[in-house]
Formats: C-alpha cells, sequence, structure tokens
C-alpha cells in the first residue's frame, strides 16, 4: 500500500494540517470485523505521512470508478486525535473486479487485490 502526498500538501490550518493523499489498496484485502477494537480493513496509520495523527478524514471513489471506502478512526472519541485510520473499501459494481466476484454496494469480497486502485484522501492531521 502507497500514500503519495500531492504537490502542495502539507498544508498548514492554525495547528493542525490539511492533507490530500492518492492511496493504493492492498493486494489482498481483509473483511473488517466490528469489534471494541476493530479488525482487517485497510490501515492507514498517521506516521505513514509523517503526521502524530488524524482528527478528521475524508475518501473519493477510486478513479476508475468501481470502488470507495468509508475511513473508521480506530480507537477514537471523547475529542483526541487517533494515530490509525481503518478504510473499509465497498463495490460500486457487481461484476468480478480484483481477481473477485464483487456486488455492488457491498464490502469488498475477502482477497481482493486493489493494488492497482487508488483514492484520493483528504485528512486533517496533527
Amino acid at each position: 500500500m502507497a500514500n503519495t502526498i500531492l504537490p502542495g500538501y502539507m498544508a498548514p490550518i492554525g495547528d493542525k494540517y490539511w492533507i490530500h493523499f492518492d492511496h493504493t489498496g492492498p493486494a489482498s484485502y481483509t473483511q473488517h470485523v466490528a469489534a471494541t477494537t476493530p479488525t482487517g480493513g485497510d490501515i492507514i496509520n498517521a506516521s505513514d505521512l509523517g503526521v502524530g495523527g488524524f482528527d478528521n478524514m475524508d475518501s473519493m471513489m477510486d478513479s476508475t470508478g468501481r470502488f470507495y471506502a468509508i475511513p473508521l478512526p480506530i480507537a477514537g472519541g471523547s475529542g483526541n486525535a487517533v494515530t490509525q485510520m481503518m478504510l473499509i473499501w465497498y463495490s460500486a459494481v457487481t461484476a468480478t473486479v480484483g481477481g473477485q466476484a464483487q456486488t455492488a454496494g457491498s464490502e469488498v469480497a475477502a482477497g481482493t487485490n486493489l493494488s492497482s486502485f487508488a483514492l484520493r484522501i483528504e485528512a486533517i492531521c496533527i
């Protein structure tokens, strides 16, 4: 998985940083498991971008229009920044993509190769 910060970012906003970056998916996606501390998904560490934590993260669809992701803060709440965000990838199409059968609106199938798909992500960081 690669994170490529776009030119002109990391832009300061007061004591925070505004970052736009492209995130390439994993070669073998693991579906997330909802729990007190969720597991699976596609983890982005704040340290991967050279920051201390995430206040917020938003994601666009990938450039092919086949996938999108919902960011989930790991151990978030109580007004604190988090050091990890989990991207839960979803399929926008019903088709075989990334080597697995996908269903539109459902979480990406386990084992899907997302390494050729990239999401544009916006984050507010500390």
